[in-house]
């Protein structure tokens, strides 16, 4: 979808953008922007001071006002300096993309732009923004080397996330021409399926219940406490530890060392789908990791192999994530 210019019906804009994509460089992770790749056109306000303007100038060559024509040319030279301005607030500009951490479906993408110059200059209230997505704003003083920003994108499905074409743009300093442009860099974020709020719960038998729990716990070995999420039970409260601090805690429970868990995708009904079972299976992942279970995973098209820690959760999760694309 076009990100809306001023002045400028929906199909003109969306011609406007599909010109500028093809002179757009492609695969690229920095861009610097110079003058034959920003555009500029007066904004609303713009184009009402245009016709003050040219008000102003009838009534001086009506009148044969002297001080007419002053105020006319004095403010129009205002308006064009304003004009280059604009234009030099994003000319030399260049940004730097970073792929961003990866985020469950249904959360936002944030990818790290850094912004630097190749000049001295200030570079005062650039937004930046991707299509339906939320603005950005960003300043870089002269005193500055760089600056970073989040541009956040909101995720729609598992797999990978990448970063959409941006627009920059820029109203500076008095909000009568809008300079813009369109940058297109490498980036792209994992994204995870997201969680199933109310999973069946696991069987450490191997076997699925009919209840339903928001938790892959082990019951064997106190572990430690930690802060209170929403569906742990009541059993499992550290009052005292509540007394004394004030705020809700859950004890945690370490399993066996010994026993290991197979999450697999046989454990599920076959009335799921497969987005509803890659859902259920992360939920299991995160709680066998939040309560320090040595686990394994056995999903159609791959098998890895029963361990703990950080990067064995992410690969579990990654391999969710892919599952179904070609790696």
């Amino acid at each position: 979808m076009t990100t809306q210019l001023p002045l400028l019906p929906g199909f003109m804009a969306r011609g406007i953008e599909r010109w500028a994509a093809q002179r757009l460089p492609k695969n690229t992770d920095k861009i610097c922007l110079d003058r034959r790749r920003i555009y500029i056109l007066p904004t609303r306000n713009g184009m009402i001071f245009s016709l003050v303007l040219l008000v102003i100038l009838a009534g001086a060559i009506n009148y044969q006002n002297s001080m007419g024509y002053l105020l006319t040319f004095l403010t129009l030279a205002i308006m064009l300096l304003a004009m280059i301005a604009t234009h030099q607030n994003l000319n030399r500009l260049c940004i730097t993309a970073v792929n961003a951490q990866s985020v469950f479906n249904g959360q936002a993408a944030k990818f790290s732009l850094t912004l630097s110059r190749v000049t001295q200059r200030d570079y005062i209230n650039i937004s930046f923004q991707c299509p339906e997505q939320t603005r950005v704003a960003a300043h870089l003083p002269a005193t500055q080397n760089n600056t970073h920003i989040d541009l956040p994108v909101m995720t729609t499905q598992r797999g990978y996330c990448a970063l959409p074409r941006i627009r920059v743009f820029t109203e500076f300093p008095l909000g009568l021409f809008h300079a813009w442009s369109w940058i297109e860099l490498q980036g792209r974020c994992l994204v995870y399926p997201a969680p199933a709020e109310h999973p069946p719960e696991f069987d450490r038998r191997g076997q699925q219940s009919g209840k339903h729990a928001s938790e892959l716990s082990g019951e064997d070995e106190f572990a430690g406490i930690r802060t209170y999420q929403t569906g742990d039970s009541p059993k499992r409260m550290a009052w005292k530890s509540i007394a004394r601090s004030g705020t809700w805690q859950t004890k945690t429970f370490h399993a066996d060392s010994d026993e290991e868990i197979w999450l697999s995708w046989q454990q599920l009904s076959d009335t799921l789908g497969i987005e509803q079972r890659l859902s259920i299976l992360c939920r299991w992942i995160l709680d066998a990791h939040r309560h320090g279970s040595k686990y394994g995973m056995d999903i159609p098209g791959t098998r890895i192999e029963p361990g703990i820690g950080q990067l064995h959760q992410q690969q579990c999760l990654r391999a969710l994530a892919l599952f179904g694309f070609s790696r």
